[in-house]
């Protein structure tokens, strides 16, 4: 099934900079800089007196970092913001030529060429309606195809193609999207409203896996009827239903009809090694009274990575982490996949192998100390590109307003630090201040994502309170930031 939706290109004025803070859009063919910070000095960001307008770069004066404003959102129709939603997927396709941003209804998102600032167009499914956070739209990061999209809605999920020729007329592009339906799951779970991982999981590395739960609406919350992995090559689909725990740690599930607990999402490894089901965990649940008690040290105690097929009796799931806390991705130097996230219990930072003889909970690796950091800082954690390797992305934000800050060196920044213990004294790169104000706003919480070349981090930033309102920015990294700090 296959649909053309015309959508003219959307041609924006440029703002004119002036000075030294011209920028610019275009090729940029000049060293990226960076300072190298990797003290533990404190850094102030250098807001000015107003916030870069469209098009303005700007470099942070102490670690050297060139910042630019990538959007406005009065050009935006329904929206008075540009987001860049969540860490763990990226708003760039694989060509660096467009970039996601969404609106802050999150049901709406619009194509941004990168290097012009243009709106291209809002992106809009098969049915013609807004899609956006909430529809769980994502690039192809394959490689093979830069210009692919990939988004659900109910309990169908789609691929999109942008497609561009020239105006016979005049010099403009016009731009089509072309749709297709790869499954509709309705009669594999009939009970069931919409399937999504929950807003925030991604696929594999080569958008090949992807995973879903099938839910339906009880009247308070979404519960889970079965989860689902499904393979777009070869329209391959696993389903696992409460049924399919007989006989193991969760049998008490089998007769339930759907699933005692909905996790916080689901998501597929980088390599495609297996699904993950972020799962609580239920010694907390224990600790308020509720039923919890049952489900200690089984598949249901926190994230655990299932096989894609969900043979559990082929490959038990794996134990990657204490609970349903903020977690990333990266490789360590082998290459290996290692699931990164923030021990609620230990107050460490632990880097997990989802996979092989020292795969698990139990040979976490313990990175940092949240303490270290500062207890008032919360954090996220990105997906890092295998060309990066041996580190990981965290981005902190913390509300120096209340009193209950500190004034620590880690405070509203975006870090890359090293896979090692703790007891090595592992790299620790502060990339630049977010430039961004936290007062305890969901979306202030400067969420920020790498793309897959690992040289741009996208974030979402107020530039200090400056701005009404929310704006992308982009934060330019060397190509070969690794190498240098090797």
């Amino acid at each position: 099934m296959k649909r053309l939706v015309l959508v003219a290109a959307v041609t924006m004025l440029m703002l004119g900079c002036g000075g030294d803070n011209a920028n610019q859009y275009g090729n940029n063919t000049d060293v990226i800089p960076s300072n190298y910070i990797t003290s533990k000095e404190i850094i102030n960001p250098v807001y000015g007196r107003d916030a870069p307008v469209k098009g303005e770069s700007r470099i942070d004066p102490i670690t050297g970092t060139k910042i630019t404003r990538l959007t406005d959102s009065s050009e935006l129709d329904g929206t008075d913001d540009a987001l860049i939603v969540y860490s763990r997927y990226t708003p760039e396709n694989t060509s660096g030529q467009y970039f996601l941003a969404f609106g802050s209804n999150s049901t709406s998102s619009w194509l941004v060429e990168r290097e012009t600032g243009d709106v291209i167009a809002e992106v809009l499914s098969m049915n013609d309606h807004s899609i956006g956070e909430s529809h769980e739209v994502r690039w192809d990061i394959s490689g093979n195809f830069p210009n692919r999209l990939y988004y659900r809605d109910g309990m169908s999920f789609y691929r999109v193609d942008l497609v561009s020729r020239e105006n016979e007329d005049n010099d403009e592009s016009v731009y089509s999207f072309e749709h297709e339906l790869l499954k509709d799951f309705s009669s594999l779970v009939p009970t069931s409203a919409k399937i999504y991982n929950d807003v925030e999981g991604d696929s594999s590395n080569d958008s090949d896996h992807w995973a879903f739960m099938a839910v339906h609406y009880d009247g308070i919350t979404f519960v889970v009827d079965a989860f689902i992995h499904f393979q777009v090559s070869t329209g391959d689909t696993h389903i696992m239903r409460p049924e399919d725990l007989a006989n193991t740690n969760l049998d008490l599930e089998k007769d339930k009809g759907y699933f005692s607990y909905r996790p916080n999402m689901v998501e597929v490894s980088p390599l495609g090694t297996g699904i993950v089901i972020h799962m609580g965990r239920k010694w907390d649940d224990v600790d308020y009274g509720g039923t919890g008690i049952l489900y200690i040290d089984t598949w249901f105690d926190g994230p655990h990575l299932w096989p894609l097929d969900f043979d559990h009796a082929k490959q038990a799931p794996v134990k990657i982490s204490v609970g349903e806390t903020h977690a990333g991705w990266s490789f360590d130097e082998a290459g290996r996949e290692m699931f990164v996230s923030q021990n609620n219990r230990t107050d460490k930072l632990d880097a997990i192998y989802v996979s092989g003889p020292d795969s698990g909970y139990a040979n976490k690796l313990e990175v940092a100390d949240h303490g270290d950091f500062g207890w008032s800082n919360g954090f996220h954690y990105g997906k890092m590109p295998l060309s990066k390797s041996g580190w990981a992305f965290i981005n902190t934000y913390s509300n120096v307003n209340s009193d209950s800050h500190e004034s620590d060196w880690a405070a509203d920044q975006f870090i890359m630090i090293k896979l090692e213990d703790e007891g090595n004294n592992p790299i620790i790169w502060r990339v630049a201040p977010n430039y961004n104000e936290y007062t305890g706003n969901y979306r202030d919480e400067a969420p920020a994502a790498i793309n897959t070349q690992g040289n741009r981090i996208y974030a979402t930033s107020n530039w200090g309170g400056l701005l009404p309102n929310r704006e992308v920015f982009v934060f330019e990294l060397p190509s070969n930031w690794n190498t240098v700090l090797e």
